[in-house]
């Protein structure tokens, strides 16, 4: 997904009449309504068909409303829903040369940036199976999101080249390369945020300084808000981009030089022990991330819990043995056995690969990222 914003001139004021009349079909939708009839005629005289069918079609595979009723209830009453449409010349949206068209009031022409557009045409030149742009208003800008889709099925491989990525290791991220023998080890550690801390806590003295003083209102103070997010935000996204890529071009990398199909095991670790942590989030993101651009690439990967305080050998409990800057070392009080704690998930990897023979994955969701 590749996500664009311009500035909000006259020409797309059309988003936000049409905010108004999709947030009356999502409602009548959530509360098993039938949309008023006004609406209905207002919808058909001033929403061109191309923007029109993915609310009033449940068929249609854009759709907007589906599964409605087990979402959480909005606390806006008019909502921010996409207008969304195909990427086609006939269509309310389409790409030409290195400006996207938009079919809104008007013909809308809005050039794209070139590192975007040499993204597009790498994409492109993958093949996805649907292209479609999601169009809507946020923060007074206006926000287009080109969106690509594959569908790929992946079945497991039966001699594969493994490769196992620990995200709950004392590192962030580690990756293990094992054909018969470990090939390589690749190691992430989280981007270090404390300048940023810095900037968030003055950015914080400033805003409750003001306040005191009576000089902020309430928007001004959203905005402060809206800064101290954005300043956290970027670095950790970038590195989990930056991550993801890496991690991903050595698999295919390495599966090319030794002829095997790759299967990518996730040590997934459950939500209690990330829940509350400053990596809870910077973790979870970086594996739905690398499960995406897998999918894309049509690679099998399936998350399977690989175990860092039980023994591979016998099942005993392991406790911490040695500690340096960069390894704990655990060993068995059962067995004596000894190894860094971020190499056990790949023993466990081993040992239950033979288990994994007869089964397959679709990965369905491989978004262009």
């Amino acid at each position: 997904m590749l996500t664009l914003q311009y500035p909000l001139s006259e020409d797309v004021k059309f988003i936000e009449e049409y905010g108004v009349l999709a947030s009356h079909f999502y409602w009548c939708k959530r509360l098993g309504l039938e949309p008023a009839k006004e609406v209905v005629e207002k919808l058909w005289e001033r929403v061109p068909s191309y923007w029109r069918w993915h609310l009033v079609d449940s068929k249609d595979p854009m759709y907007l409303f589906k599964g409605v009723e087990k979402t959480p209830v909005p606390y806006r009453t008019i909502l921010r829903l996409p207008l969304v449409d195909a990427l086609h010349e006939k269509k309310g949206a389409y790409i030409k040369g290195n400006k996207l068209i938009l079919r809104l009031n008007r013909r809308v022409e809005l050039e794209i940036p070139e590192r975007a557009l040499k993204w597009l045409e790498n994409r492109f030149a993958e093949k996805p199976d649907k292209k479609y742009v999601r169009v809507f208003e946020r923060d007074n800008r206006l926000v287009v999101q080109i969106v690509l889709h594959k569908i790929n099925r992946v079945e497991m491989p039966r001699d594969p080249l493994l490769v196992v990525v620990d995200v709950n290791s004392s590192y962030g991220i580690v990756a293990h390369f094992w054909n018969k023998k470990l090939i390589k080890t690749m190691k992430f550690r989280p981007p270090n945020r404390g300048n940023r801390w810095r900037h968030v806590r003055e950015l914080m003295f400033h805003r409750d300084l003001l306040y005191n003083q009576g000089c902020l209102t309430q928007k001004q103070i959203k905005v402060y808000s809206s800064l101290i997010r954005l300043t956290l935000k970027s670095s950790v996204k970038r590195w989990v981009q930056q991550a993801v890529a890496k991690i991903v071009k050595r698999v295919r990398r390495m599966a090319r030089r030794h002829g095997k199909e790759p299967l990518v095991l996730i040590d997934k670790p459950d939500y209690s022990l990330l829940h509350g942590t400053p990596l809870q989030r910077t973790l979870y993101s970086f594996i739905k991330y690398l499960e995406n651009v897998l999918s894309w690439y049509g690679i099998y990967w399936e998350e399977k819990r690989l175990y860092s305080t039980i023994c591979p050998v016998c099942g005993g409990k392991l406790v911490l043995d040695e500690k340096t800057r960069r390894a704990r070392i655990m060993k068995c009080t059962n067995c004596g056995f000894k190894e860094d704690r971020d190499n056990i998930p790949l023993y466990w990897a081993i040992k239950h690969l033979p288990a994994l023979k007869d089964e397959a994955s679709i990965c369905d969701g491989g978004d262009g990222v």
